[in-house]
């Protein structure tokens, strides 16, 4: 997963929050995710590229859900859910009955045949 920007501002942004709630050091948070001081540093400043195991495990250290914080992660959230789809047949004939079996739906109608040449009709004397 690639994180842009706008993460990157919001993740800095909730970490401010964070940081001044638990009255928490740059020093101590890089301790609790396991690398330095450095490289926590770097990422939260834009000098270093966000990964996926950074932004997680900073998000959990913190008790936010990252779906929550995160532009990008939000996003891709609301795309995932379910969407409503209306579709529309139109049908040459006088339709009967409609109905759906699972996921198919069955329309029933009744169409007008139209005499070809190879149905005419003989006339009897």
């Amino acid at each position: 997963m690639t994180f842009n920007d706008q993460d990157r501002q919001a993740l800095y942004e909730t970490w401010m929050s964070y940081k001044a709630k638990a009255r928490i050091t740059q020093i101590e948070m890089a301790k609790k995710l396991e690398i330095s001081h450095l490289s926590f540093s770097r990422c939260i400043h834009g000098d270093a590229v966000l990964d996926s195991r950074f932004v997680f495990a900073f998000c959990q250290a913190m008790g936010v859900e990252p779906n929550k914080v995160l532009p990008s992660l939000r996003d891709r959230e609301q795309v995932e859910q379910d969407v409503l789809v209306t579709s529309k047949v139109i049908v040459d004939g006088a339709i009967e009955a409609v109905h759906y079996e699972g996921s198919t739906v069955i329309i029933e109608y009744r169409k007008p045949l139209a005499p070809s040449a190879s149905t005419a009709l003989e006339r009897v004397s």
